[in-house]
């Protein structure tokens, strides 16, 4: 049925793209001025005729034609006038001088005109940072195109000669130049905000709004991002895309990001084109990509171009910077230090080194010696992350540029405290009896190299290789009671190398061709060791591993079709084969824009069909694995991967060079997705099932999932002030047909209604940022009775909830105002800021969780969870 629904997509665009019959034409003009002749072959005929001022000034001519063949038509028109019409595309032509010696009969059948490419390189004018994604725009002809990854451009096939182009990159000033073609070109664009003495230069709309086809892709310039609030104030990349419409973060603070309704495991983060597994800090709290780092982000709301794939919700594509402009910065904030250094080393390298570090171990210390009695004890209460970036750019020529990416990013927790937690310090301070010990780690380690190759004007490859790796570590030691106890060591590894090719080619003026593909090969392990002592000499011992292996190949091939200049439609396939239960699977992509104007509206719509071989599941039973870390499992023989269909239809609208409008549809169908067998199952025993795959899956259940929605938004620039709104309308609901469900329940995070809103001014000292965040509650299930089980004998019978109906209610509406307010200054060169970030303005403890207890004999009492209170963060930066 969803094939059929995705077929039935395709062919109503297919009907729907332009399809022009051949008309009558009838011309009789007698020494008519050749534009009002061309004028009115136009109207006759849907032809687009392309032509300078100059070619057709004090040119009359006389023309008797009756037929229904434009190019005859045009011949007649331009007999005697030194032209020729060359034919560019479909029903579009650009008037060509004859050569000299060439005389009007023998102009009949055309000459083929020389042609030629127009080409280059687009980059930020300040930092020289290629800008990928930049629209370059014909206006004459009204066709266009957009940079690659390198920020390089061809247009093919153009007669040769000179032509208006326009530039233009979102959060960047337009611009206007010659170019003639045959030569390569070299633009630099100016940041649409440059903040100078005395005045504010202000960014023209872009007049190539319409040069991107595929709907719900979401690209926001960086310095944008920076403005963004982030919790808790650390410039965090995650956090700020929570303003996108269609973007929630899976609890208040913590918790993965979800898109569109999908889980968080069902977005794929990419680095340099490497993949990151576990991009998170603090238990979900932070993210461990830093905004300032990128020069580029891209993220892909459900429509995918073919290039990408693996997963079912979203990808996120950042690429660091190149340092290609002397920079450095340094920020203190109450939480975490951190610094980003770049500069170019001759004409040809350029190198970018980052890091950061959360220092409250530093301060609070990590080892406190107690003492009583003579008997000495050490506490431990240490926790810290890090990240590390660097980036090395070599460009020995105009040809070739190699990258090499390193990324590193870990956690670390160390605890000694007492068993029984109290708020009484006495009991802190003191040598310990009944003790838990926990050592913690996790984190992601990437290496990435690429190679971008122009090998001729029309041919561009991209290679990329990489090894991308995550691992958890889980160290315990239990002592409850004087004769009990339990050590425990868990380890998660999950390593991959890839290498891919994305090959640009440029044939015609109508076509671009992306193609492509990737072999990446998966290593995934697990392993526990632990003794648990339940009594004096009493000790079981487990030791246990598990491992996979699994090799994925890809290819893809996308054209990007111009049939008319008001058209844009991108169908693409992407192929994959898995080796685990040798999955073989295919991906139709359909993307289509239609520009009723250019310059101020335009409609998208896609279809497409995503595969995920990857699951990320937590084991729900023991304690003695899975607290922190999760494992990844591939599909195999008895793991079928997980697929969704997904529909969408957005416009968007330029009404003034400062304002842009938005608005999207979209629906997504999902199969064979794991859900949790029972959703109320907590850990309370010690060795669970055990570490296999194949336990961990049996606490799991086949099912679908459905999610639809409409997003709103609305973005407003003028001078230093931004302006986003955004609203989002929205259902998400899974069902297992293993649990005999037969309809649709909401997943945890559902928000049916959400409104964000963020006002900024940034001048030239002074800055601030107010922000509003409201939604619906999320589901909570609510137990629609009690029941009791025991013995006559025992005084007390064990109660429990009954709760038939998963998430059958809600949690009050969500609301929160946050705020940010900067001041920054010069000194020699040297910018000082100041930056002081409240969470939660208005002290509002939202509720954010019932928590239902059973055991009170007099009825089950309810507790209310609550959100945190107003929570303050100030940064000290220095930048030059």
């Amino acid at each position: 049925m969803r094939y059929h629904l995705f077929v039935l997509f395709g062919l109503l665009i297919g009907l729907w793209a332009p399809s022009v019959q051949a008309q009558a034409i009838r011309l009789d003009v007698e020494e008519a001025p050749l534009e009002e002749a061309i004028a009115a072959l136009r109207n006759q005929a849907s032809v687009d005729v392309v032509y300078a001022a100059r070619q057709v000034q004090d040119q009359t001519v006389s023309c008797q034609y009756a037929g229904d063949n434009s190019e005859e038509a045009l011949a007649c028109l331009l007999a005697d006038t030194g032209l020729r019409a060359e034919r560019v595309r479909r029903r579009q032509y650009v008037l060509a001088a004859l050569p000299p010696s060439t005389t009007d009969a023998e102009a009949l059948p055309p000459l083929r005109v020389p042609r030629g490419s127009l080409s280059g390189y687009v980059s930020d004018g300040e930092t020289s940072e290629s800008l990928p994604g930049a629209h370059v725009y014909l206006p004459d002809l009204r066709l266009g195109t957009t940079t690659n990854d390198a920020g390089y451009f061809a247009i093919s096939a153009l007669p040769i000669g000179t032509y208006n182009v326009r530039f233009s990159y979102l959060g960047f000033g337009s611009r206007d130049t010659l170019l003639t073609v045959g030569a390569e070109a070299e633009i630099g664009l100016t940041p649409s905000t440059l903040l100078t003495n005395e005045v504010v230069v202000e960014a023209t709309r872009s007049d190539a709004m319409d040069l991107v086809a595929v709907p719900g892709v979401a690209s926001v310039p960086v310095q944008d991002l920076e403005l963004l609030p982030s919790f808790p104030g650390e410039t965090d990349l995650f956090q700020a895309l929570q303003w996108i419409p269609g973007v929630q973060k899976a609890g208040e603070v913590n918790g993965g990001l979800i898109i569109r309704g999908g889980e968080p495991d069902q977005n794929l983060y990419l680095l340099d084109g490497a993949p990151v597994y576990y991009p998170w800090h603090a238990f979900s709290l932070i993210s461990t990509f830093q905004t300032e780092t990128f020069k580029d982000i891209k993220l892909y709301r459900g429509s995918f171009p073919a290039e990408y794939g693996g997963r079912l919700s979203a990808v996120l594509d950042a690429e660091l910077r190149d340092g290609k402009q002397a920079h450095a910065l340094m920020a203190l904030s109450l939480l975490s230090g951190r610094f980003i250094v770049e500069a170019p080393v001759g004409k040809k390298v350029s190198f970018m080194v980052s890091g950061r570090r959360s220092y409250l171990d530093q301060i609070i210390g990590t080892e406190h010696p107690v003492e009583e009695n003579g008997r000495r004890d050490t506490l431990r209460t240490g926790y810290f992350f890090l990240d590390t970036n660097a980036k090395l750019t070599v460009r020995p020529n105009a040809r070739h540029q190699l990258s090499l990416s390193y990324y590193h990013g870990e956690d670390n927790l160390d605890l000694r405290l007492p068993f029984e937690l109290t708020t009484n310090l006495d009991d802190w301070l003191r040598p310990l009896d009944l003790f838990f010990e926990i050592e913690h780690g996790w984190g992601n380690r990437l290496y990435s190299a690429r190679h971008q190759y122009l090998f001729s004007r029309r041919l561009f490859v991209t290679t990329t290789g990489y090894r991308s790796s995550y691992r958890a570590n889980e160290r315990i030691l239990l002592r409850p009671t004087d004769a009990s106890s339990v050590e425990s060591d868990y380890e998660v590894r999950l390593r991959d190398y890839g290498i891919k090719t994305d090959v640009d080619f440029y044939p015609s003026l109508s076509h671009q061709l992306r193609l492509g593909g990737q072999v990446v090969s998966r290593n995934f392990r697990s392993f526990l060791d632990a003794d648990v002592q339940r009594s004096l000499g009493v000790i079981d011992t487990l030791d246990t591993n598990a491992g996979q292996e699994a090799l994925e190949v890809v290819a893809y091939l996308q054209d990007s079709w111009q049939p008319a200049p008001r058209w844009l439609i991108q169908p693409g396939l992407r192929a994959s084969f898995f080796s685990g239960g040798n999955h073989v699977r295919l991906s139709p992509r359909f993307n289509v824009r239609y520009a009723l104007h250019p310059d101020y509206l335009v409609f998208r719509a896609g279809a497409g069909v995503q595969w995920q071989y990857l699951h990320r599941l937590r084991d729900r039973y023991s304690f003695l694995y899975d607290l922190v870390s999760s494992r990844w499992v591939p599909a195999s023989g008895s793991v079928t991967p997980s697929r969704s269909v997904q529909v969408a239809v957005g416009v968007e609208s330029h009404p003034a060079r400062w304002l842009t409008l938005a608005a999207e549809t979209y629906w997504r169908d999902s199969d064979n997705i794991l859900l949790p067998r029972d959703v109320y199952q907590t850990k309370e025993g010690l060795e669970g099932p055990g570490i296999e795959v194949g336990t961990l899956l049996g606490q799991y259940v086949g099912g679908e999932g459905r999610a639809y929605g409409v997003e709103v938004s609305l973005r407003a620039e003028q001078g230093p002030w931004r302006l986003w709104l955004s609203y989002t309308g929205s259902r998400s609901r899974t069902r297992s047909m293993e649990l005999d469900e037969t309809i649709f329940r909401p997943t945890r995070f559902e928000a049916p209604f959400a409104f964000r809103s963020v006002a900024a001014r940034q001048g030239r000292h002074w800055g601030f940022v107010v922000s509003c965040d409201w939604r619906t509650g999320y589901p909570h299930t609510v137990p629609v009775a009690r029941y009791a089980i025991g013995d006559p004998l025992d005084d007390e019978p064990t109660r429990y909830l009954y709760r038939p109906e998963i998430n059958n209610g809600r949690l009050p509406p969500y609301l929160r105002f946050d705020a940010t307010m900067g001041y920054r200054f010069q000194v020699f060169g040297v910018w000082f800021s100041s930056k002081l970030y409240l969470f939660n303005i208005s002290n509002r403890r939202n509720v954010i969780d019932f928590i239902y207890d059973p055991r009170p004999p007099d009825g089950v009492a309810v507790e209310e969870r609550r959100s945190l209170f107003l929570v303050p963060n100030l940064e000290f930066q220095i930048e030059l």
